[in-house]
């Protein structure tokens, strides 16, 4: 009879930061691999892709409110938790489901919540290295500049083919366009524009889909409208098979978003679009041609441009994006479509 895991690990909000934790998520699962392994509890859309990893033997997905999530953890048995997330909520949701052993980062008024409290070093570097106190007090260290790699069952990765064949798609390289980012329009750097981008790779001979969520089809409808109809993919599914869409994509196109940070962790070469974040913060290395526009109120981190202008986003040209997809397409021209590896390109910074 299989263990049952004693440790959960109370994992991010955000698909990106998940994608981000996945070298802690493995470095957990090593340290507790005789204690029955690890389990993961994290919102559903995320949970089948955390699932497809292979990091966890439990997967505890939650799209609910407080008290239910109190509920999903409290009758499982587990004996520890490891929180992620620096907020209240979470320690208080560990605290709340009667988990003996509570590890995260003290602040934000949640020592009471811990029994083991764990001082953050003050240090802001890449988030990889965020967790890097909390794992050396569990004597759990993640393996030195291991970045984040994702492995899609192939069952998966076949459906994301014939849907994407079904579209039409496939006989050309396929340009993924992701134009949202459920965190803020701050992030986005405009439908128009994506949509002037799509019209430029259709007429230079490239097939392209929209990459979506169900929280961004009506923008992706708009967007696929205004350019007189684009496949639209990722609407109606969770981000398992969002991603085996991204998996047979020659590149992408995005904002700082969760799909960009799935892109990269599957090998897919990505253009990334930055204006309120700090990519340095957040790019896995070497997987992203950044463009990016600095100015002096950079990174702002708000989700609406609180300057009203919007300036780095919006001096990001098209003629620019274009320019940097079709380089990056005859880089990889000669390279299989799923699979490959990613080359670094660096950041391409201008200066108002």
């Amino acid at each position: 009879m299989t263990r049952a895991p004693e440790t959960v690990v109370i994992g991010l909000n955000w698909v990106g930061d998940n994608i981000l934790a996945l070298p802690t998520f493995r470095a957990l699962q090593h340290r507790f691999r005789n204690d029955g392994g690890i389990a993961v509890a994290a919102p559903a859309n995320v949970g089948a892709l955390l699932a497809a990893s292979g990091v966890f033997k439990q997967v505890v997905c939650w799209d609910k409110p407080m008290r239910g999530r109190i509920d999903s953890l409290r009758h499982r048995g587990f004996k520890r938790a490891v929180i992620l997330p620096n907020s209240f909520r979470a320690a208080a949701i560990a605290f709340a489901a009667g988990i003996p052993e509570r590890w995260g980062y003290s602040g934000n008024f949640r020592a009471p919540l811990l029994t083991h409290r764990v001082p953050r070093s003050g240090v802001t570097g890449h988030q990889l290295d965020d967790y890097t106190g909390l794992l050396s007090a569990l004597s759990a260290p993640r393996v030195v500049d291991e970045l984040p790699v994702l492995r899609l069952p192939h069952q998966v990765r076949d459906e994301a083919l014939a849907r994407l064949r079904a579209l039409g798609l496939g006989a050309r390289p396929i340009f993924g366009l992701h134009a949202g980012g459920l965190y803020g329009r701050a992030k986005h750097w405009g439908d128009e524009r994506y949509c002037e981008l799509a019209a430029r790779l259709r007429a230079a001979g490239h097939d392209l889909v929209l990459l979506t969520s169900p929280g961004e089809y009506v923008q992706a409808q708009a967007i696929a409208a205004a350019c007189g109809g684009a496949p639209i993919v990722g609407h109606d599914s969770d981000v398992l098979h969002l991603a085996a869409a991204i998996s047979h994509c020659a590149a992408v196109v995005t904002n700082d978003s969760g799909p960009l940070h799935v892109a990269a962790a599957l090998g897919i070469p990505t253009i990334s679009i930055f204006g309120p974040t700090d990519p340095g913060r957040t790019v896995i290395p070497g997987a992203s041609h950044v463009l990016r526009r600095t100015l002096d109120c950079q990174p702002c981190y708000k989700r609406v441009c609180p300057l009203g202008h919007h300036a780095c986003m919006t001096g990001i040209a098209v003629d620019e994006v274009h320019a940097a997809a079709e380089r990056l397409l005859d880089d990889i021209s000669s390279r299989p479509v799923a699979g490959r590896e990613v080359t670094s390109t660096g950041d391409v910074t201008h200066r108002a």
